[in-house]
């Protein structure tokens, strides 16, 4: 879309490195970061036990992202100064590590993507609700902390601050972010407690307004009866209760607490000890889960087991979208025939972070906020009472703001942003060897721009990956301007002025026309980056409007047409094939845009199984580029017609010859419909003669008319074999794959 419109080639790199955290705030910025994130993910790896071993697959996960950003836009293989300085191009290894600082705190991740017209007030308002929520809190604490002085007591709430805390003070509302909850089931509130029957009884919230990625969940719960299987304290789950994380009571083994988990895809038995209180005892249990994908389970402030990464499918940090998940106290998650608890809640929380062992340790000491709020607003003073009711008013224009924002658009998988973790240069590239702490920058060997962005180590994320963004769409930065060229150029003719389209380094080729690569470099930044103005400027050029005759004296001198002294004839990309198939033939989807068509089913036992389709619906038939690729369902004809594997880098397509592609042209069902739906359109557009068919079919199928030859030839093919016989003819004719 972006290129469809000819957005400014400058700002089309700057949204794929930094799209989110550009002004102003769009929908396409946000999508755009997919960029950085698409490439293959190790879930096995990042969600295992070692913390070395996480490290060393996430230093893989940055290498390959480095290697993206760099060969994409600078022609240059950066990602081989990770163990050392570049063998063989003037990058030291120092920069290596700054390029990575810029991208340290990117992780993949679906997020929420809004409307432009409210992303900003949205983000806006956002901030408004936490800072006067805060302020709220602030006061309130104020007047628990009068109470408790005048009773003697120890301070309460010295612990970290939750996004939601539920005490059940005569309501079912949290104190923190007032979100409202319902109860359900013959749930009840008694004596600040949630009562729980185990039959149906819990509470349900309303979506939360924001997402909950690292994240917390505590309570203080007692337990009448210890036999009881399966029943959740507090969860968080997608509204259909699909996926979810929960603190669970002995579902897996008896009498033993689990972080229970969507088909236990989270969850692991724990070698803790049964528990043993009393009906009367409150058991402080506490379930965090860390950015690493780490989950670690406490009870009485102190670890219960020992801290696990899960593996296998979807056993990653899950994203919980605003508006699109809520939390649960009595119930494990909906639909769950024995989740219901037995018992009573006497507080539960919900933090937007995973909290560290101290602080878990410093929530259990600090309590239970036992403090009614309606005490402490008694212990405050007239002017603090006034400066609430003042704040209260205008949270609740605040919420109400928000609320009436329209929901998010669905949700993208594009760069998740966090805190970045320190980034040192890594001697041999090992994790375990780390030297020299380094700040975000760029390639010192290009000196204008200037490589040094001003950070310092703890810069926010945001910012490296703004001035990485800004550095490599500078007008005067040499590279990117021209290997952006060069790909055009090799879009149009096969092969680029330099061949080596990734690699513009002392391994890569040598430029054919080193000054018109300079002169489009040039005429492309003047042109204000407009990629459409290059498209025109080469394709009305001599040189593409050149024949493809060979020339026996000038191949005696370049028989490789290096010199462009003809237009090179070469076969069309596998999917350019398949929808030119489908536009003569006149079932071609034009629809623009949109999620991708999937051409295959899935079965899921144990494992995810693919099953390659080809059914004739519109959706199945919009242009290739929409198609959603699996390596295990490979498409026969788009494999064979050299369609690269998706899951690796392609600066240039090989072209091949084999015995499959003629094969697949002349037997595949696709072709066959496609021929088919080919001679319905001659024959309605072209009439009942027979010349007429024969000319209109070359017409569409070649581009022009045919030859006396041809046409004698074709007739009487038609004649025996029929119309639909020729159109299979063409579209497997040589000059139907080529542009000469």
């Amino acid at each position: 879309g972006s290129l469809n419109a000819d957005k400014p080639y400058d700002r089309f790199v700057k949204e794929q490195i930094a799209g989110d955290v550009l002004g102003p705030s769009t929908p396409e910025g946000i999508i755009a970061t997919g960029f950085l994130v698409c490439g293959p993910w190790d879930e096995v790896g990042a969600t295992q036990q070692g913390a070395v071993m996480r490290r060393r697959v996430r230093e893989e996960e940055l290498e390959d992202m480095i290697a993206a950003v760099s060969q994409t836009f600078l022609g240059l293989t950066l990602n081989c100064a990770r163990c050392h300085s570049h063998k063989f191009d003037p990058i030291p290894q120092r920069d290596y590590y700054r390029f990575k600082a810029a991208l340290e705190g990117v992780r993949p991740a679906d997020r929420p993507v809004f409307a432009p017209d409210h992303a900003k007030e949205r983000e806006a308002r956002t901030v408004q609700v936490g800072e006067l929520e805060k302020e709220i809190a602030a006061v309130e604490a104020a007047g628990r902390e009068a109470v408790l002085r005048k009773q003697g007591r120890p301070a309460a709430g010295d612990g970290p601050r939750p996004m939601a805390r539920w005490t059940f003070e005569g309501d079912a509302r949290d104190d923190v972010g007032k979100m409202h909850g319902t109860l359900h089931g013959g749930a009840i509130i008694v004596n600040g407690r949630l009562r729980l029957d185990g039959k149906g009884a819990h509470l349900a919230t309303e979506p939360l307004p924001r997402a909950v990625r690292e994240k917390t969940l505590e309570a203080w719960v007692a337990l009448p009866t210890l036999d009881q299987r399966g029943g959740g304290v507090i969860s968080l789950q997608t509204k259909d209760g699909r996926v979810f994380d929960a603190i669970a009571f002995g579902e897996r083994e008896p009498r033993k607490w689990i972080a229970g988990s969507d088909g236990f895809t989270r969850t692991r038995d724990l070698t803790a000890a049964a528990e043993t209180a009393k009906p009367a005892d409150l058991v402080h249990v506490a379930v965090v889960y860390g950015a690493d994908s780490g989950i670690a389970v406490y009870r009485n402030g102190v670890p219960y087991a020992d801290a696990y990464v899960p593996s296998g499918t979807n056993a990653g940090l899950r994203t919980y979208a605003a508006d699109e998940s809520q939390v649960l106290i009595g119930l494990r998650h909906t639909g769950a025939g024995n989740g219901f608890l037995t018992g009573e809640v006497a507080e539960a929380r919900l933090y937007d972070r995973a909290l560290s062992a101290a602080e878990v340790a410093a929530s259990f000491r600090a309590g239970l906020i036992d403090v009614p709020l309606g005490e402490a607003l008694k212990a405050l003073t007239p002017e603090q009472r006034q400066h609430r009711d003042h704040i209260l008013s205008e949270l609740t224009k605040a919420r109400a703001a928000l609320a009436a924002l329209p929901p998010a658009l669905g949700l993208a998988y594009a760069a998740n942003p966090g805190k970045p973790e320190p980034t040192f240069v890594l001697r041999r590239g090992d994790v375990e060897k780390p030297d020299e702490e380094v700040s975000a920058g760029a390639l010192s060997a290009v000196k204008s721009p200037r490589s040094d962005f001003g950070l310092t180590a703890d810069a926010p994320e945001g910012e490296r990956r703004r001035k990485l963004a800004d550095w490599l769409a500078a007008a005067d930065n040499p590279l990117t301007p021209r290997v952006m060229v060069n790909r055009l150029w090799q879009y149009h003719f096969g092969r680029g002025l330099v061949a080596s389209s990734s690699d513009f380094g002392f391994n890569g080729d040598r430029p054919s026309h080193p000054e018109l690569l300079d002169w489009l470099a040039d005429e492309f930044v003047r042109s204000g980056w407009s990629v459409k103005h290059l498209h025109r400027l080469i394709m009305l050029s001599a040189t593409y409007r050149q024949s493809s005759r060979p020339n026996p004296e000038a191949a005696a001198v370049d028989a490789d047409d290096r010199l462009l002294w003809r237009y090179p004839a070469r076969r069309l990309e596998a999917e350019a094939v398949r929808d030119v198939m489908l536009a003569v033939s006149g079932q071609l989807n034009p629809r623009m845009g949109g999620p991708s068509y999937r051409p295959f089913t899935i079965t899921v036992f144990n494992s995810t199984f693919y099953t390659l389709i080809d059914e004739a619906t519109p959706e199945m038939q919009r242009r290739t580029v929409y198609r959603m690729n699996v390596n295990s369902a490979k498409d026969p004809v788009l494999d064979a017609l050299d369609c690269p594997d998706p899951s690796v880098k392609a600066p240039r397509r090989a072209v091949t010859t084999t015995p499959l592609q003629a094969l697949g042209l002349m037997n595949n069902a696709f072709v066959m419909r496609q021929a088919k739906h080919f001679a319905e359109r001659v024959a309605k557009e072209a009439g009942d003669e027979s010349a007429a068919r024969v000319a209109l079919a070359y017409r569409l199928a070649l581009g022009r008319e045919p030859t006396t030859a041809e046409k004698e030839r074709a007739a009487g093919h038609v004649r025996e074999q029929g119309v639909e016989s020729l159109c299979w003819v063409l579209l497997n004719a040589s000059e139907f794959l080529y542009i000469r």
